[in-house]
């Protein structure tokens, strides 16, 4: 988990030939560095990102936190090997493909740069506040109030609609792909990231794609829905299934499916979908109808994306996207409100 402090050093940024304050940013807390890096601290990667640590590892590579005078955010640099395990990465293309296309939409991060080294596939970007399930996390309630759930979900809505508007489907919506930005201008602008996964389902005439037989399990086994675990193809409204997850998740808590073992997760997640199902009943009266206008979606709908943000106008109590969401508050309205 990434936590983060305020850093007040004010640098100047030169733009356009004139020097202006950098904006405040936030520091992730670094990682402590065992085993091999491909980075080091205070090099200068590309002659231009300056690298202060490593703030992530996994199985596809590393991310650092970094610099850049000519940008006025700090950024993170994430890396993959381009042979890996004797296979060649594929996966950071994909997301660099994609990120490209996507620049200029408001709900994606800003890609600073991308491209490869000898030896490395690499994308820079813009550093981001923690992720949503870690902020959720941090809750002494351990859930979010329904005023911040039903905004996010607005948001992630929107997210998904760029997304699925270029043909594609992202195929691990979670929690911990979610995040704020950390500036003035971006704290209270959702932003969907890790697209590593993407595939696209659409022709670039507009058409479906064929499905495939046997495609392969892609995402993360809590979030999916009962198509992927039948291993069918996936489209836009399993997307919005793991985005209907995800908000419960984040009302409730836990999923119910959470501790139940992986052969009868599948069942559990039908028994959700249930009108009557205890626990959709207690995530309130706008979610769970918001729930079961996704649980509706056939495999070949397109999604109504304004109808089903409409469906949680009356979740957010009044309050704009852009007022304060819970953890600004100390959390209040997760730990005081029942009525959702």
């Amino acid at each position: 988990m990434e936590t983060f402090v305020e850093n007040n050093d004010e640098t100047l940024v030169l733009k356009d030939g004139i020097a202006t304050p950098k904006v405040k940013s936030y520091v992730p807390i670094l990682k402590d560095r065992n085993g091999r890096e491909y980075l080091q601290n205070n090099e200068l990667f590309r002659g231009k990102f300056l690298v202060k640590g490593l703030i992530g590892r996994g199985g596809y590579g590393q991310i650092y936190y970094g610099s850049d005078a000519t940008f006025p955010e700090d950024v993170v640099i994430k890396i993959e090997p381009i042979v890996r395990n004797g296979r060649t990465g594929k996966r950071m293309l994909l997301e660099q493909k994609i990120l490209y296309r996507l620049q200029g939409r408001p709900h994606v991060p800003i890609m600073c740069a991308s491209g490869h080294t000898d030896h490395l596939n690499f994308i820079v970007m813009q550093l981001l506040g923690p992720n949503i399930g870690d902020l959720k996390k941090r809750s002494p309630a351990r859930r979010l109030g329904p005023t911040t759930v039903a905004r996010i979900m607005i948001q992630g809505i929107a997210a998904l609609r760029d997304v699925h508007s270029l043909g594609y489907i992202h195929r691990d919506v979670k929690p911990a792909n979610m995040c704020f930005g950390i500036t003035q201008n971006t704290r209270h602008v959702l932003k969907l990231v890790d697209y590593g996964m993407v595939r696209r389902y659409k022709n670039p005439d507009g058409t479906r794609r064929k499905a495939r037989h046997r495609p392969g399990f892609r995402g993360t086994l809590r979030y999916s829905s009962a198509r992927v675990h039948d291993g069918k193809e996936q489209v836009p409204s399993d997307d919005f299934v793991s985005m209907a997850y995800s908000g419960a998740e984040l009302l409730l808590v836990n999923l119910p499916w959470k501790l139940v073992c992986v052969e009868d997760i599948k069942q559990a997640k039908l028994d959700f979908h249930a009108p009557n199902s205890p626990f959709l009943l207690l995530t309130g009266p706008y979610f769970s109808v918001f729930c079961g206008a996704i649980f509706s979606l056939r495999s070949d709908d397109e999604p109504d994306y304004a109808s089903l943000q409409a469906l949680l106008s009356e979740m957010t109590g009044g309050k704009s996207l852009r007022e304060a969401y819970d953890w600004e508050e100390n959390y209040r309205e997760a730990c005081g409100s029942e009525d959702y």
